[in-house]
């Protein structure tokens, strides 16, 4: 899976990096700049979050990217943290991030494509035909395969292993109470937690109509990822978390509960 501890590795040495203090960031706030923590723990304060009645609990330590997506896609600062103890971050410039996503491979470009239109909730046609041509090609690795009305793709418990897009139907997403999260279409993706965790899945998938897919399996998604620059899969591994965390609220505010663990990032 995508460790934050391993990226953190690579990137220091990788890149000469600024060494900052968490009191300097209020001024960074406007800035073309993310930072990766060097040491200490942040505690996520999103008013966003605070409105559900959700505590603040969601803590990143050393490794954990800040602000890598809203830096990358030129985006306001929403989320906020909170200092918890003493911590330190190493400075990242924009531009370098941007750099690094434009030189990605099209797998790592179109699975962020696809995350943040969900993290942003954009509802535009995200259907990328050079993409799915990519996949088609690809056929030894990735699966194409269909589903009945009323199949189950993967259930509650299920080990978090494959990335599904859909090429055409609907795929209807359940809480662990049977109660609808989401409907997705073509041109959406689910099941992208399994490349940032090995956790269950908690989240039931089953196909809303006839649907087929490409099935990709989570560890020859990896190694592809595994080739790129630390930047661009810290930029993975935030906007994946972020998904996450923003599905955490969606639950909390259709009162269907808080999980002991985040839910996947469908």
């Amino acid at each position: 899976m995508l460790c934050t501890a391993t990226l953190f590795e690579e990137l220091t040495r990788s890149d000469n990096l600024v060494e900052r203090s968490f009191t300097d960031l209020s001024d960074s706030l406007d800035q073309d700049l993310a930072f990766v923590i060097k040491q200490g723990e942040l505690l996520l304060t999103d008013n966003r979050i605070l409105d559900t009645g959700l505590s603040a609990t969601h803590k990143i330590g050393q490794g954990e990217p800040v602000w890598f997506v809203e830096t990358m896609s030129k985006r306001p600062k929403e989320l906020q943290f909170k200092n918890i103890g003493e911590t330190t971050l190493f400075q990242v410039e924009g531009r370098k991030i941007r750099h690094q996503v434009d030189q990605a491979g099209f797998l790592s470009k179109e699975i962020l494509r696809y995350s943040l239109a969900r993290v942003y909730e954009r509802t535009e046609n995200r259907r990328n035909f050079s993409f799915e041509d990519q996949l088609y090609l690809a056929k030894d690795e990735i699966d194409r395969v269909y589903y009945k009305q009323g199949d189950i793709i993967f259930d509650w418990g299920d080990t978090s292993d494959a990335i599904y897009f859909i090429i055409d139907g609907k795929v209807s997403v359940r809480t662990i109470r049977d109660n609808s999260f989401a409907v997705l279409g073509s041109t959406d993706s689910f099941g992208e937690y399994s490349l940032i965790t090995n956790k269950a899945r908690t989240l039931r998938a089953t196909a809303e109509t006839d649907c087929q897919l490409f099935r990709m399996n989570a560890d020859w998604v990896l190694g592809h990822l595994s080739k790129e620059h630390p930047l661009v899969r810290l930029t993975l591994h935030q906007t994946l978390s972020m998904l996450s965390i923003r599905n955490q609220m969606r639950l909390i505010k259709s009162n269907d509960g808080v999980y002991e663990d985040q839910p996947e990032s469908v």
